[in-house]
């Protein structure tokens, strides 16, 4: 009995616990209120229509976002510009105000409304001087600088500002700096910097020229140039102004020397180790006597004064900030001539020097009594261009044609000699070849009228002589001198007026006869004779208009060495 009453309790157990179980379920579908459905179709259907919504309404709104990014690069980037552009007017404006702050020298630039004024200008010559060169700014005055009326035309005409450039001495007030001013006073160009003048600082100088000139005057150009120089300013005013569009430019002769380790020589470098190993050379750069920078350079300098590193040499500096910048470096031969005979060969040539200069001696050597000597040697070299001339050189520039006037007028030169032999072969084949026969009369051939045979002698010495002077246009070896142009060129000019009067009398008498000698006219008869004689005249009188330009040209190149003389009015005497 015992045995049987364990095993109902043992079978009970599990009936239990699956009533339990149930129980729990039941409790669980109460409490929950839920119960386990199969989705429809139609629901499924209608979800995805919604996501697929969904999906695009995403899409447009990214399109949106975009669409709003790209517009606000936009406009970022021209705020950007716009910035930039602030920055270079708000940098060349803080050296004014920097000087006003300071009661610096160029404060008194500022008493005068006509420069605090803006206007455009061309470029802006710094010539470099100290207070001991008073010699040497009295002769660039004598010589290649415009005084006083003619300074003040110069800016207003031609947008050419030149001054020298100085700064104050140790003990400001003192002798050297009251020299100075006496001296602005009588001749009124100079333009003074807050720096303490001293060769070592020539770098520093420098910058100081470049800041203040940009803050003064709006040019395309500022040019640096020491005052043991020879410039020709309306050669260099043609020269810059070939680059006015482009936007960053540094033209200059280009060099690059050794770097001078060693203490005590003259461009000692203290930090030649920046340079590599000894024995190394400096970039690419301008040489110092002079070089030119645009205007966008020159507002970098302004804007990064602060920042920017100098060397011991002035012109390695200057080539230094200007290496690692998206700029144009243009070598220029033309801006460092040397001094007579190569300038006044060269000038002769038609290729019209810049500037001129010895290398031995990093300027003019004696420069003070050369540069007088060399002016009254070549005195035409140096002069101020003309109106036109200036004029028609910037709207050549503009339009990107050639703006070296010099150069122009050497290939107008050589194309009107090269254009008169084919004009002389012509004329010479047309004349020999000329005939006709008439059964009344007889042949009619050239070789029976003098004239004839005269013009056929000249054209082939005029054709034979352009071809001559055309090839010593450009062979160096064969340059001859402007004179010798001059008068061939008239000679040859006033044959041609010979020969073509007498072709001229032989038509005529051929067509009008002469009643008072009972010479009647023969075209009647000769027609084809006289219809060639016709075209032979038509073609000696173009190569006569030919040689009659050579004419002018010669005599420019001859007499725009020479300056005008001076006329005393009546109030001077």
């Amino acid at each position: 009995m015992s045995w049987k009453s364990k095993r109902a309790e043992s079978v009970a157990s599990p009936n239990l616990t699956i009533l339990l179980c149930i129980g729990c379920f039941c409790a669980g579908m109460l409490f929950t209120d839920r119960m386990w459905t199969v989705p429809e179709a139609k629901g499924i259907s209608r979800t995805t229509e919604i996501d697929d919504q969904k999906r695009n309404d995403v899409k447009s709104e990214f399109k949106d976002i975009l669409a709003e990014a790209s517009r606000t690069h936009h406009a970022v980037q021209n705020l950007d510009k716009t910035i930039s552009n602030l920055e270079m007017e708000l940098a060349a404006a803080r050296a004014l105000q920097d000087s006003i702050t300071s009661g610096s020298p160029i404060t008194e630039y500022l008493k005068n409304p006509e420069l605090t004024k803006k206007r455009k200008y061309l470029m802006v010559i710094g010539i470099n001087t100290a207070f001991s060169s008073r010699k040497r700014r009295d002769s660039v005055r004598a010589t290649w600088m415009p005084q006083g009326d003619k300074l003040k035309k110069l800016e207003e005409e031609k947008g050419i500002v030149m001054r020298f450039v100085i700064g104050h001495s140790a003990t400001s007030g003192g002798i050297l700096d009251r020299a100075i001013e006496a001296e602005e006073k009588q001749h009124g160009d100079f333009l003074r910097l807050e720096h303490v003048e001293g060769y070592l600082e020539l770098s520093a100088k420098t910058k100081s020229y470049f800041i203040t000139a940009i803050a003064l005057w709006d040019a395309d150009f500022y040019v640096k140039v020491d005052d043991d120089v020879h410039v020709n300013i309306g050669t260099l005013a043609a020269t810059l102004a070939t680059h006015r569009s482009k936007p960053r430019v540094y033209v200059g002769c280009m060099k690059s020397g050794p770097v001078l380790a060693q203490k005590g020589v003259r461009y000692n470098e203290p930090e030649h180790w920046k340079f590599g190993e000894d024995g190394n050379k400096y970039f690419r750069h301008a040489t110092g006597q002079l070089y030119a920078i645009s205007k966008d350079l020159a507002t970098y300098i302004s804007i990064n004064r602060h920042i920017l590193h100098k060397y011991a040499n002035e012109d390695v500096t200057m080539g230094s900030w200007l290496i690692g910048l998206d700029v144009e470096h243009i070598d220029d031969r033309k801006l460092c001539c040397g001094t007579l005979p190569d300038c006044e060969t060269k000038a002769q040539a038609g290729n019209i020097c810049v500037a001129s200069f010895d290398w031995s001696c990093s300027g003019i050597c004696k420069s003070v009594e050369s540069i007088k000597e060399n002016i009254d040697k070549l005195p035409g070299f140096f002069f101020i261009i003309s109106n036109s001339l200036f004029s028609r050189v910037v709207a050549q520039s503009k339009m990107g044609f050639l703006g070296d006037d010099a150069s122009n007028l050497k290939v107008l030169d050589c194309t009107l000699r090269l254009f008169v032999i084919p004009l002389s072969i012509a004329s010479i084949w047309l004349s020999v070849t000329n005939q006709q026969d008439n059964n009344s009369y007889g042949k009619l051939e050239y070789s029976n009228f003098t004239g004839l045979k005269y013009m056929v002698g000249i054209s082939a010495a005029s054709g034979g002589y352009s071809l001559c002077t055309a090839i010593s246009l450009w062979v160096k070896s064969l340059v001859t001198k402007a004179w010798f142009f001059f008068v061939s060129d008239q000679l040859v000019a006033y044959l041609m007026v010979t020969s073509l009067a007498a072709i001229w009398e032989i038509l005529y008498l051929a067509y009008n006869g002469d009643q008072k000698v009972s010479w009647s006219e023969a075209c009647t008869s000769y027609g084809n004779f006289c219809s060639r004689l016709k075209l032979v005249l038509v073609l000696h009188a173009i190569t006569l208009c030919c040689f009659l330009v050579l004419a002018l040209i010669s005599a420019y190149r001859v007499f725009s060495r020479f300056q005008p003389p001076c006329i005393e009015n009546e109030e001077e005497k």
